[in-house]
């Protein structure tokens, strides 16, 4: 005699599976991350990575993180982010070019909800006089690498008129193209869509010094060559809390 399922509606779980989820809702909170911010001049090839909704900033920026995330509720991790500086309609933003993380809980719940292009790769922060990170997709083939030498840090205003405070909160405002392919042979995917994503980092410490990232062009698999480093701008080593607010910006169909 067969048996019938009895999972209901009322009893599914977040995400996939829905009786065993792999990530819970949002928001998402992190606590103690550290990021290595690459900010740097690029060129006008990196258009090709962007919605014909949206613009390249005026000259073209992008920027190279390296995080890492001890302690959230999507649990431990690391990350890369290349990120390219728009504008879209008329506020600029960060287009979220490419990223890489080392969970799949983390490569879920970016993909399936925020749109971010995730995939997973080896991320290490190498020990040294100076902040050093590398990641590698596959293992052993060297796709990105940033050092800095933190210098001057970011000192709170302690002036008699005012009290002593932290530094102030960094936003990151993320935009990203979601893009859900369709299940049926030879159609249009099923959902193409922009997206809004706000990180908002308290700060604990923020510090500046030299420093340089590379982009290595060994893989056409991941090229985030197509982004070239043609000029640095700043390096920043940030710590702090960080949570990650749902969408609150209708979402907008491109291409």
């Amino acid at each position: 005699m067969s048996v019938r399922g009895s999972l209901k509606k009322e009893q599914l779980g977040f995400s996939m599976p829905p009786y065993a989820p792999l990530f819970p809702k949002p928001p998402y909170f992190y606590k103690n991350a550290t990021l290595m911010i690459f900010k740097y001049e690029t060129d006008e090839s990196a258009a090709r990575m962007v919605p014909d909704l949206v613009e390249l900033a005026d000259p073209p920026t992008a920027g190279l993180v390296f995080a890492s995330y001890p302690s959230s509720n999507l649990g431990p991790y690391d990350e890369v982010v290349l990120f390219l500086d728009v504008v879209f309609k008329g506020r600029p933003l960060q287009f979220a070019a490419f990223l890489y993380v080392t969970t799949d809980a983390a490569m879920a719940a970016g993909r399936e909800m925020g749109g971010y292009p995730k995939k997973i790769a080896r991320i290490e922060f190498l020990p040294g006089p100076a902040q050093t990170a590398v990641m590698e997709r596959p293992a052993g083939l060297r796709i990105c690498t940033g050092t800095m030498r933190p210098e001057q840090r970011q000192m709170p205003d302690t002036s008699p008129q005012k009290t002593a405070s932290p530094p102030p909160p960094l936003v990151l405002n993320y935009l990203t193209l979601r893009l859900i392919p369709s299940p049926q042979l030879n159609q249009p995917p099923t959902l193409v869509e922009l997206l809004e994503t706000h990180w908002t980092i308290d700060c604990s410490e923020v510090w500046t010094g030299p420093g340089s990232c590379q982009l290595t062009g060994a893989s056409e698999l991941d090229p985030l060559h197509w982004a070239p480093v043609l000029q640095p701008i700043v390096c920043e080593l940030v710590k702090g809390d960080i949570r990650v607010d749902l969408n609150d910006q209708p979402s907008e169909t491109p291409l």
